[in-house]
């Protein structure tokens, strides 16, 4: 009892942890890339070091608690940071926006349980939760003594070199790029790992959208324009959004076609050819579905009572929201496809019927947020299925890990605003300055100046091209959104990948070498930060 209690708050400290790092990422690079791999293996030593015997039961566990933390703690972040940079007064008291939070992840998990006997005959959602799997299984493994002690002076090598590079920066011996922002290639071991992370392919794809985003620098615009108006120009966030929702339709048309031929042929409650339709003999007085339906339901009076959410609004909300659920986790899209889509029809569509911002964004948090715990449930369970665990609990771990990314998300938020302000070019956030364009765009009525017609037309050219050999636009649109500085960065982490991979060097790897990059980076610079404080 007293171990199992030492799991859940190992889980809780350490989905904070997560929490806290994915926000920052999520910020300052547009990839909201957390550290669970670094913290699983912490806590596999942890567990070995206070006797527990399932280990590979007690790491799904914790892996399901970082996970619920961090769905609901990164879905919000995009739009309550555009709240934060517009300066609007926040009528929400601290309570109930934890409420709202915590709601939003429940309804995830319970909608959840109606449709695992469809999503588990697939493939992981994300290449994340594989490499987690992967990793609980090669440290729960018997005799690979070996294999951890290398994996631990990786982390370990390459934490301390990041955070020597990262600590000459902060006392001025380095400077954060070689060149500028805008032109230049940044000295960030962070953004390395974070290319060594996604890989060289996904990286060579996000250098398609850099060099068109320096080109348009040195040919329309000017090298020397601040980056927060290069990313709102026309060129920019026109193109890259129409990549993105056209991308994201393409899908969709190749998901529900499908989807909606299955369950036609659906008869007398049989299941689909692959086993994916649900049962027609629900039981829809079942105690998950009564719970679904009051959780709804509270969640509907507090978006009308607080940040003042029509409730039509948000009840028509609810089945957008699941579709875009089914996308993300059966799509075979690249990761967060939904979460883009999700965000691009609350704010542009649903928009329409708002005359302030706040409680528009806040409605996207929440849908993006039952998106995400929606299908971080399935990661769970189908990481439980690589591992030979038993699945029973897992979503009440879930649901633990939902309530502590409540609880924290907003102060964390507050905290990256004093430490460096949102919006600018030390956290440039360059999704919560797209979520405030688009809302304010949809409040006012108006076409802002960030938008064009022809170069969304473009855009959507672009992207029927590129689905067309396989190239990820969405991909190529981050490379297009983030500062040419930062995306070089990355690139070379993706080199480095690349050149490993081809050596075996990295063999067997998991993400270790490239977690320890990051942490070591984040940790310098958070503990550098405080002295402005």
């Amino acid at each position: 009892m007293k171990k199992g209690i030492a799991v859940v708050a190992i889980g809780v400290a350490f989905s904070m942890a997560n929490a806290f790092v994915s926000m920052y990422l999520g910020m300052k690079t547009g990839f909201g890339e957390g550290i669970a791999v670094l913290l699983l293996f912490a806590a596999f030593m942890l567990f070995t070091a206070l006797g527990v015997k399932s280990r590979s039961r007690s790491l799904i566990c914790v892996s399901a608690i970082i996970m619920g933390s961090t769905g609901v703690a990164i879905s919000y972040t995009d739009g309550l940071g555009a709240i934060i940079m517009s300066g609007e007064p926040f009528p929400v008291p601290g309570y109930a926006m934890v409420a709202i939070l915590m709601l939003s992840g429940v309804i995830g998990i319970l909608m959840a349980s109606h449709f695992s006997g469809y999503f588990l005959k697939g493939d992981f959602p994300w290449p994340g939760s594989r490499a987690m799997a992967s990793l609980i299984s090669m440290l729960t493994a018997e005799k690979r003594e070996a294999s951890r002690r290398l994996s631990a002076i990786r982390m370990g090598a390459a934490g301390v070199f990041s955070g020597a590079i990262a600590a000459l920066k902060g006392v001025g011996m380095l400077p954060e790029a070689v060149g500028s922002i805008n032109i230049g290639i940044g000295l960030s071991p962070m953004m390395a790992g974070i290319g060594m992370l996604i890989g060289w392919r996904a990286c060579t794809q996000i250098a398609i959208g850099a060099l068109a985003s320096l080109l348009i620098l040195v040919f329309i615009e000017n090298p020397g324009i601040d980056y927060s108006s290069h990313m709102k120009s026309p060129w920019i966030f026109s193109t890259a959004i129409s990549m993105m929702v056209t991308t994201a339709l393409i899908t969709l048309y190749f998901v529900i076609k499908p989807a909606i031929s299955s369950i036609r042929g659906q008869k007398n409650g049989a299941l689909a050819p692959d086993g994916g339709a649900m049962r027609a003999g629900i039981a829809w007085m079942s105690r998950s579905n009564v719970a679904l339906i009051i959780a709804i339901l509270c969640a509907a009076i507090l978006m009308v009572a607080y940040p003042g959410v029509p409730i039509w609004v948000f009840l028509v909300c609810m089945p957008a929201a699941l579709i875009f659920m089914i996308i993300e986790t059966r799509g075979k899209a690249e990761m967060g496809m939904s979460v883009g889509m999700s965000s691009f029809v609350i704010l542009l569509i649903v928009g329409l019927a708002f005359d302030d911002i706040v409680p528009l964004l806040v409605l996207e948090g929440f849908v993006v947020s039952t998106i995400l715990t929606f299908s971080l449930t399935f990661s769970i369970l189908k990481q439980s299925e690589f591992c030979g665990v038993d699945a029973k609990g897992l979503s009440a771990m879930a649901l633990v890990g939902v309530v502590a990314g409540s609880v924290i998300c907003v102060p964390f938020l507050d905290f990256f605003n004093d430490l460096y302000g949102i919006g600018t070019s030390s956290l440039p956030a360059p999704y919560s300055v797209m979520w405030l364009e688009m809302a304010g765009s949809a409040v006012a009525g108006a076409m802002p100046p960030s938008i064009s017609l022809y170069l969304i037309l473009a855009g959507s050219a672009i992207a029927l091209v590129f689905y067309r050999y396989r190239i990820s636009a969405v991909t190529v649109a981050i490379g297009l959104l983030l500062p040419v500085s930062t995306s070089a960065a990355i690139i070379a982490g993706g080199i480095i990948a690349w050149a490993a991979e081809k050596k075996g060097a990295l063999k067997d790897d998991g993400g270790i070498t490239a977690s320890g990059l990051m942490v070591g980076d984040i940790v310098v610079n958070i503990l550098s930060s405080l002295r402005y404080l």
